[in-house]
């Protein structure tokens, strides 16, 4: 997992910003991704890896549930954790758009997860992932709250989960990065394709 949102499409918020920083003992960006990078694993443990699988058929994707997780992930370091943005950034939809925006994915997603739904495990995925990290909702640490989202919903599923990309780690990390931002750009535009075949080869890479 990317503590510094590696494969997040351009615009991210820049990592050097320490508006609301909590721990203002961490007075550099290594220190911050170590910090978020624990909190992270600590709320992975808490949704996933020793959570109870949440049912198909059941609204368990609401505002609130995606709010509290981005709070669990972020809230012992910043205060903007869990709390949409109120300003517009240079990604993601206008910040007034983003309450309505998110119940409406947590609308479409139920009818996607549906026990009648037909729609592929990794097209369900790579929609909510798509529109999550669309809508941009937080400050910061989207694609890490949408990929943890993600992997909720795999495993409520009983899926496997994918081996997200630590692009900073890797040689062809600039390539791979590529290629996610040309997917999920295509995704904008209505074709998945390319997002669910990216995510096919994340759960093909070796651990």
């Amino acid at each position: 997992m990317s503590s510094a949102d590696e494969t997040q499409p351009d615009g991210e918020t820049a990592g050097d910003d320490t508006s609301g920083l909590l721990l203002t003992r961490l007075t550099t960006r290594a220190e911050r991704n170590a910090a978020e990078t624990h909190a992270i694993s600590l709320a992975y443990d808490k949704y996933v890896f020793e959570a109870r699988r949440k049912k198909r058929g059941v609204r368990w994707l609401t505002t609130e549930f995606l709010c509290a997780v981005h709070h669990d992930m972020f809230g012992s370091i910043w205060d903007w954790a869990g709390k949409y943005r109120t300003d517009n950034l240079n990604i993601g939809m206008d910040w007034h758009l983003v309450p309505e925006q998110l119940r409406l994915l947590c609308d479409d997603f139920e009818y996607w997860n549906a026990p009648t739904s037909t729609m592929p495990i990794l097209e369900v995925a790579a929609r909510l992932q798509n529109r999550l990290t669309k809508i941009h909702p937080f400050r910061n640490g989207n694609g890490r709250h949408a990929r943890l989202i993600t992997d909720i919903f795999f495993y409520s599923r009983e899926h496997p989960l994918p081996r997200w990309p630590q692009t900073q780690l890797m040689s062809e990390g600039h390539q791979i990065r590529a290629r996610y931002i040309a997917a999920m750009r295509d995704a904008d535009q209505g074709d998945v394709s390319s997002l669910v075949k990216f995510f096919e080869d994340c759960l093909a890479r070796p651990s």
